[in-house]
């Protein structure tokens, strides 16, 4: 299904928006975003303090012992699934790369991801193909991956966050988290809810991450990014340029 054709399809009645209330839905859903920046900041400053500290190359015992700063995040953003440090290859001195990677259980404690990251081993996971490592690792910015459906959990959608750790202009890796796109929602939805007009939230690549309106759903992809041109949205506006997130506000039906 097209834009168009999603625009001309809404339930949800459709009023003029005032700047006032757009702006207004714009600066809450950026300072959702902003929040899992900080909290991926605040974990990226910690191995940064460690790096100083120590003077010398990184260990996989030395990011094992930042494990209480993923702890605190995951304690205290409750819409982390899970969280954690993504190790670029000349940061540590006994391996190539690592992931210190935990997830929560359903028993309020923290269970460890394990997976082969070696490289050429038959069931490697590259992370040097995502890209929310090689945003950090190439343009040292943070970035939003997803929605996507997490592949543990097939009903799960996520989106994974990642911030750049760097220092002494080296980009040591990533402090990162995957989002559960279902209790973030309670973040950057209800924003939308104050627009009088069918309203949806879209990443850089045309996704859905969330909507006021039952015509869209999560994860799905529009044909072409909106724009005001076009006679079926009367505002688009960007979220923030380094996610490359948009808000569009729809028009009122044709009869």
């Amino acid at each position: 299904m097209t834009a168009i054709a999603q625009a001309s399809s809404h339930r949800r009645p459709a009023s003029p928006v005032s700047h006032a209330a757009l702006k207004q839905c714009v600066d809450a859903v950026g300072a959702a975003a902003d929040g899992v920046r900080d909290a991926l900041a605040t974990m990226a400053a910690a191995m940064v303090d460690a790096w100083d500290v120590g003077g010398r190359r990184f260990t996989v015992a030395d990011i094992a012992a930042l494990q209480p700063h993923i702890f605190e995040q995951l304690d205290r953003q409750p819409w982390f699934d899970s969280a954690g440090y993504v190790m670029s290859e000349p940061a540590l001195a006994d391996q190539p790369r690592h992931l210190e990677w935990w997830r929560r259980d359903q028993r309020y404690s923290y269970l460890p991801l394990v997976l082969t990251v070696e490289p050429g081993a038959p069931d490697c996971y590259d992370y040097y193909t995502m890209e929310w490592f090689l945003a950090a690792l190439n343009e040292q910015r943070r970035f939003a991956s997803g929605p996507k459906i997490d592949l543990p959990c097939a009903d799960v959608y996520i989106i994974t966050f990642s911030y750049p750790v760097i220092a002494g202009g080296e980009v040591l890796g990533v402090a990162a988290a995957d989002v559960a796109l279902s209790r973030y929602e309670s973040q950057v939805r209800p924003p939308l809810q104050q627009i009088a007009a069918p309203t949806v939230l879209l990443n850089g690549e045309r996704r859905v991450i969330t909507s006021n309106d039952p015509a869209w759903t999560t994860g799905e992809k529009f044909r072409e990014l909106p724009v005001v041109a076009n006679p079926e949205w009367q505002a688009v506006e960007s979220v923030t340029d380094e996610l490359g997130w948009i808000l569009a506000v729809g028009c009122a039906p044709q009869p």
